[in-house]
């Protein structure tokens, strides 16, 4: 799983954005007063825009109606030929107590909860998509897996457990379904996903139905107008959201070219696999080698001797007189 990335993208989001500015002023504000205090009341002002009902329904809606719900009345007829169901994973929820181990998170249970609804409908195959996330030991497909038959009654037909974002789980999708000539697809994700989702699916070649689920619905009672204007967690948590796919999709246009993904066509599983292959070869002809291939003898080098001299004679006896 990509970390930094994904804190980039935390830093360049409201409201941390905001902050980092208003600081800056802030910091600023000791020597250019005015400028600097002007930049905190502005960054303040966005906060308060951002955080109101108001701008986050207007924020999301312009994401989440680019692609409308399906109508139930057209999924049983002749028009529509999707051969399979895709249902993209949206986060794990780890160290579950209530479960005594890992499972899916509620944005994923409420794309598996749509896709078996639509399983139900027109009897398509399902695709279950997820990868393994930082010291994971269980990916996020089998853990949909384990709760489309645990908590609804169906299985996946496939599980791809080898991506890490959307455009991998696009390319890691195509690889199992377009080989067996399944190109055109239901595509489950959230409605404010469905854009990014739908521009990355489509560069793999699949033809896409987008079956959008989770609508920010909105409440027209008249009590409830009053607070539209009134700052809320929820409603900064929704325009942060709104930017971030609209910057979500700007930056995968810009980052996925057609040679990029060409790269990225071969999965990591598989290159790991590649890679043993190719280990475990040259390890078998590393055994090999030293029978086939002869090895110069080390000189031996002997160290000279220093000679010995032989022992001095002993003196001749003295003749006797005669």
């Amino acid at each position: 799983m990509e970390i930094w990335p994904k804190a980039i993208s935390l830093f360049m989001l409201p409201p941390a954005i905001l902050v980092i500015i208003a600081a800056i002023g802030l910091i600023a504000s000791l020597r250019w007063r005015l400028y600097g205090m002007l930049t905190v009341a502005v960054c303040l002002f966005l906060i308060y825009l951002l955080s109101i009902p108001l701008t986050s329904k207007r924020l999301i809606a312009g994401v989440e109606t680019v692609y409308p719900a399906i109508n139930p009345e057209l999924l049983t007829t002749e028009g529509r030929k999707p051969k399979a169901i895709v249902i993209l994973g949206g986060g794990r929820y780890d160290n579950a107590p209530e479960y005594f181990s890992a499972t899916v998170n509620d944005e994923t249970l409420a794309r598996l909860r749509y896709g078996a609804r639509l399983h139900k409908a027109t009897q398509l195959p399902i695709l279950v998509s997820g990868g393994l996330s930082t010291d994971d030991v269980v990916s996020e497909a089998d853990l949909m897996q384990k709760t489309l038959q645990e908590d609804f009654g169906v299985s996946a037909q496939w599980v791809e457990d080898d991506s890490s974002n959307t455009m991998e789980n696009a390319l890691r999708t195509s690889e199992i379904l377009l080989p067996k000539n399944l190109n055109q697809v239901y595509l489950v994700t959230h409605a404010s996903h469905m854009p990014r989702a739908v521009w990355a699916f489509t560069q793999t070649g699949m033809l896409v139905t987008p079956a959008p689920t989770e609508f920010t619905t909105l409440s027209a009672h008249p009590d409830l107008r009053t607070l539209e204007y009134l700052p809320s967690a929820e409603g900064l948590v929704i325009s942060s959201l709104a930017i971030r796919e609209r910057l979500g999709l700007l930056w995968y246009q810009f980052r996925y070219s057609p040679v990029k993904l060409a790269e990225m066509s071969r999965s990591p599983k598989k290159q790991r696999e590649i890679a043993a292959e190719k280990a475990a070869r040259a390890a078998d002809m590393q055994k090999q080698a030293p029978s086939q291939i002869r090895q110069k003898p080390n000189p031996v080098r002997i160290k000279p001797t220093t000679p010995v001299s032989p022992p001095p004679k002993a003196p001749a006896p003295p003749l006797p007189p005669g």
